[in-house]
């Protein structure tokens, strides 16, 4: 069964610097601090990959993620093959600010046992991307450098 969860929040940065901050991944641990992540390439290049991993409740889960769409500065769109997922990063300029916008459809995986299935389809998996925005949000703000 598939699932749809979105986050939409203003960051005060530049859609240029929050595109930039986003793509990038020496940041990633910081804001993604449950998982570890290994690039095969650029974010912004249709073809990359990378691989993630992290544990639940001590039980590792492993996952690679493709990019499959780029619009410069607009738009990142990914398929994982961990439920399997697919995720949509939007980008809009909203003043001197941009509106990032975060659309996930995802099923369960079908590895996890039954129970860890359970817990994640309680709201937890939701609970943990708004999290992870949260703090994405918090740090892209925190890096704008500041203008003369």
């Amino acid at each position: 069964v598939m699932k749809h969860f979105h986050h939409e929040v203003r960051i005060e940065a530049p859609v240029e610097h929050v595109w930039a901050f986003f793509l990038d991944t020496s940041h990633w641990q910081e804001w993604m601090s449950d998982r570890k992540t290994t690039f095969n390439g650029p974010l912004d290049q249709v073809g990359t990959t990378y691989v993630q991993s992290m544990k639940v409740m001590g039980f590792e889960t492993k996952w690679t993620t493709e990019i499959v769409e780029v619009e410069q500065k607009r738009l990142i769109r990914m398929h994982s093959d961990y439920g399997p997922m697919d995720n949509t990063y939007r980008f809009e300029p909203s003043g001197e600010a941009t509106s990032f916008l975060f659309d996930s459809d995802y099923e369960i995986p079908g590895k996890m046992p039954g129970f860890l299935k359970d817990l994640m389809s309680s709201g937890a998996m939701e609970k943990n991307q708004q999290r992870i925005w949260e703090s994405f949000n918090a740090l892209a703000e925190a890096n704008v450098p500041t203008q003369a």
